[in-house]
């Protein structure tokens, strides 16, 4: 079940957590081991008090038919918070320390108001497990005592509810603009075109691996196909997978006398050890063999032999900024990155020089075949990822394909200019 972009009334919760609760780390649209089930808006874990907060907002629950009786609705939220309280317990929390809320920012659907009354006290009575309601009075009365931690405490970078208050109180003078809207919010995690079948993912593939927005002329490093060559040398042939075996072997080893400059500005040679470079063709073409190889690929990772995940990964870079200023406007750059979070001072430094920091550039295009139904891992931290939709997301009765671009946060709003220029170029 598709699960939206974190809102700013999400965010406030978070900052709630973390600046009154304690929580060490919070998360967002966090998915329920029944992946059938909605998700939890705000998850919430504190070292210090060994407790985990699980807090739902009750407007998906009006998403139920509404033909569901009273009586289904109140078992469903039922049964739903004792599986809730389960996973608490099966991460080793005290049962008196898995706290299970429902806030409620803005009144609710009737229905939903009805059913949490009795859901309070069925929980209670049969399962012993207390859900705790705060009632729109209660989250206003809350606010402020958030409002007047926040520029006490240590600035959150990623909670955009705390980085608008301190904006609004002038706190981040290196930050410009208003405070983010929810638009601004959605172009973080969500690539702004989308694909209409999983079979499109290929061409997708090579239409961003070839647009002028990205670093293209240095070719690109794939470590799956690289981990896969290596395998299949090892194993010898494997059943279904011949067609890559023969793509892959086809790709040789990168010449190392081909290196240059432009390739050392960007951290291409960093080490002695050199994996394959491929180039955009290359990649797509070794990605549309691979989609035909899925189900024997599967079978592969059934049965262990394959250690490696399901997925491809690409990983490609965005332009230095001191490089595109010819063909865009660097007061456009600027005020996108600031209005995103970004350093005032670090991006006057990438503005000044050709050899800056490869970090804020570096990004991986992520390619994940999950069996169908199966929860999603979690992304990798140290970053954000940006979704890129795709309709009908089945590739065989138990494959689906999920894309995503992962980039690190330092310059977001560079990223997320650069992919709606990328994606307004495609031609799909």
């Amino acid at each position: 079940m598709a699960r939206p972009t974190p809102s700013m009334e999400m965010f406030m919760v978070g900052a709630y957590l973390q600046l009154v609760e304690a929580c060490d780390t919070v998360t967002y649209n966090t998915e329920l081991p029944n992946p059938k089930e909605f998700w939890v808006e705000v998850v919430g874990r504190s070292e210090a008090n060994q407790c985990i907060f699980y807090v739902d907002f009750p407007e998906k629950f009006d998403w139920y038919p509404p033909e569901m009786r009273p009586e289904t609705l109140v078992k469903k939220l039922v049964q739903r918070y004792v599986q809730i309280h389960a996973e608490g317990g099966a991460l080793d929390y005290e049962p008196g320390r898995i706290h299970c809320q429902v806030w409620i920012p803005r009144v609710a659907a009737p229905r939903v108001l009805e059913a949490l009354p009795k859901v309070q006290q069925r929980l209670r009575e049969q399962h012993g497990v207390d859900l705790e309601v705060i009632e729109p009075a209660e989250v206003a009365r809350r606010v402020p005592v958030v409002v007047e931690r926040a520029p006490k405490s240590a600035f959150d970078y990623d909670n955009l509810f705390v980085r608008a208050l301190l904006i609004a109180q002038g706190r981040l003078d290196y930050q410009v603009g208003a405070p983010m809207d929810q638009e601004q919010i959605e172009a973080m995690y969500r690539f702004p075109r989308s694909l209409r079948f999983a079979a499109e993912v290929p061409a997708f593939v090579y239409e961003v691996l070839t647009s002028p927005e990205i670093v293209h002329w240095l070719d690109f490093y794939a470590p799956t196909f690289d981990d896969l060559a290596y395998w299949m040398r090892e194993v010898g042939p494997v059943p279904g997978l011949g067609e890559l075996e023969h793509a892959l072997g086809e790709r040789g080893e990168v010449d190392e006398g081909d290196e240059d400059e432009e390739s050392e500005d960007y951290g291409l040679d960093d080490s002695a050890y050199q994996p394959r470079r491929y180039s955009a063709r290359d990649v797509a073409e070794l990605t549309r063999i691979y989609f035909n190889c899925i189900d024997a690929m599967h079978a592969q990772a059934r049965s262990q032999r394959w250690y490696g995940p399901l997925q491809i990964e690409i990983d490609f870079m965005l332009p230095f900024i001191s490089r595109v200023q010819d063909r865009i406007d660097p007061s456009v750059i600027e005020r996108e990155i600031l209005r995103y979070g970004g350093n005032r001072d670090e991006m006057v430094a990438h503005f000044a020089t050709a050899h800056a920091d490869k970090r804020p550039y570096r990004a991986i295009l992520r390619i994940e075949f999950l069996e169908r139904g199966k929860r999603r891992p979690a992304p990798y931290s140290g970053g954000k990822h940006m979704e890129v939709p795709i309709a009908n997301p089945a590739l065989s009765d138990e494959i689906e394909v999920a894309v995503t671009i992962n980039y690190a946060e330092d310059f977001t709003g560079y990223v997320v200019m650069m992919m709606h220029r990328l994606a307004a170029g495609l031609d799909l």
